[in-house]
C-alpha cells in the first residue's frame, strides 16, 4: 500500500510504499545512489563500501577456482545485503522522512495507522 507523507513548510509530498522496497533492494547493485538521493547517507556510505570491499578478491593471487568461489560468495554476501535493504527500506526512508519534519498526509487514516504499526513508529 503506498503512504503519503508531506512536509508542512514546503508542501512536498514524497510517495513511499510499505511492501517490498525495490529501490533499496536495487541500490546495492547501483553503488547506493538511490540511498543517497532519498538522503539516507549512512546507508549509501554502507554500500559504497561494500563496493569497493568487492573489489579485494581481484587484487589477491587467487587460482580460477578460488577467485570463483570468492566472487560468489560476495554475490550472496551483495543479494543478502539487498534482500535486508528491500524489507527495511521503506522503514528507514519513513523514520528520515519524520525526521526531517514530514508528516503523514492523512495521520489518522488507515493506510497511515497500518504504516506506523507496521514500522513501529509512535503516533
Amino acid at each position: 500500500m503506498k503512504i503519503q507523507m508531506v512536509h508542512p513548510s514546503t508542501k512536498d509530498i514524497r510517495s513511499l510504499t510499505t511492501e517490498f522496497d525495490w529501490g533499496a533492494f536495487l541500490s546495492v547493485f547501483v553503488f547506493g545512489i538511490p540511498h543517497f538521493l532519498r538522503g539516507l547517507h549512512v546507508h549509501g556510505g554502507i554500500i559504497i563500501a561494500l563496493n569497493l570491499f568487492s573489489l579485494t578478491p581481484l587484487m589477491m593471487p587467487l587460482d580460477d577456482k578460488g577467485l570463483t568461489i570468492t566472487l560468489l560468495v560476495y554475490l550472496g554476501l551483495f543479494v543478502g545485503v539487498a534482500v535486508a535493504f528491500g524489507v527495511k527500506g521503506s522503514e528507514q526512508y519513513a523514520k528520515a522522512l519524520l525526521a526531517r519534519g514530514y508528516r503523514f498526509q492523512n495521520p489518522e487514516g488507515e493506510l497511515a495507522q497500518a504504516a506506523r504499526s507496521k514500522w513501529s513508529i509512535a503516533a
